[in-house]
């Protein structure tokens, strides 16, 4: 069994309810039969400290943690890495296809590895 690298945008009023939001929109959209390489198979995440990542793209900076290896995010079991991503256009862009303009919450970035 191999590693796939996923990412997942998801909204919440806090980490730990996007994550949740995250986790069954990923149900919803890939089963819940294990392996589906998407943030369903992750049971928890570590918040990258906005001062890594003030002023860089999101998305980018995510994808260099997870290139370089980043200890925090790398085990395929381990915890995903989560960036708050409130303010950014694809932020703007996610509320306002889900729906969510004026809604009191934040725009999160999942990612890392999972099992495959």
């Amino acid at each position: 069994m191999g590693a796939v690298s996923f990412e997942a945008l998801a909204f919440g009023k806090t980490a730990d309810d996007a994550f949740r939001n995250a986790v069954e929109d990923a149900k919803h959209m890939h089963g819940h039969g294990g392996y589906t390489g998407t943030i369903v198979e992750k049971s928890s995440f570590e918040v990258i400290p906005k001062r890594e990542h003030h002023g860089k793209q999101k998305r980018r900076y995510a994808h260099q943690l997870i290139e370089d290896g980043d200890e925090r995010i790398q085990r395929k079991r381990g915890p995903a890495g989560a960036i708050n991503c409130s303010g950014t256009n694809a932020a703007i862009r996610y509320r306002k296809q889900h729906e969510l303009e004026g809604k009191h919450g934040d725009v999160r970035l999942f990612f890392g590895w999972v099992a495959h």
